[in-house]
């Protein structure tokens, strides 16, 4: 099933601490803040604060929008990610966000390590691309003005912020862009363990 979702079909969830709001964009399954075995949100982040629990969970976070910010994760060396830069830890992790200089829009996958591993990169480039994916679920998030892709043949265009959807792909699929002037956009792969 392909599907393109709008940010329309984000849906608003307050953070699990109650210090801000989610905008998710996906979900495998369920409605609350612990019943997934992934999900993809955008936030946007305020003030510097503390993240939410995800018991026997793993993110990845990038900076969508803004400066950066500094992440303090357990007893770890802090981190500091700017605008297209990743970072994964452990949902249990006691994490500490300060924002380098004023508020920023950030990108979450969350998922449960032992039902699914995953792969997020991010894509900046002029030329189409080409690629074949074997993931069972299959995220496109576009932040260039637009974006067009074909799966399959299948011809789908995205707008900013939309998201192309993949879910229970169960064959290898040959996914390309369309050139445009820019091109900017987030691949995640999720596999079934």
């Amino acid at each position: 099933m392909v599907q393109v979702l709008t940010v329309q079909d984000y849906r608003s969830m307050p953070w699990k601490n109650g210090q801000g709001v989610t905008l998710e964009v996906a979900r495998s399954h369920g409605e609350g803040l612990d019943d997934f075995d992934w999900r993809v949100s955008i936030a946007d982040v305020k003030t510097a604060g503390p993240f939410s629990h995800f018991l026997n969970r793993q993110r990845i976070i990038g900076v969508l929008e803004g400066e950066g910010m500094i992440l303090h994760v357990d007893t770890q060396p802090p981190v500091t990610l700017r605008q297209k830069e990743f970072f994964a830890f452990k949902g249990e992790s006691d994490v500490h966000a300060e924002l380098v200089k004023d508020a920023i829009r950030d990108f979450n996958l969350i998922y449960n390590p032992e039902k699914y591993s995953a792969r997020l990169q991010w894509v900046n480039s002029a030329p189409s691309n080409t690629w074949i994916s074997d993931a069972n679920h299959i995220l496109i998030f576009n932040t260039a003005p637009n974006l067009g892709l074909q799966v399959n043949l299948q011809t789908f265009a995205l707008n900013q912020s939309e998201t192309l959807l993949v879910r229970n792909n169960r064959q290898p699929l040959q996914l390309t862009t369309q050139q445009f002037s820019e091109q900017s956009y987030c691949i995640i792969e999720l596999f079934i363990k």
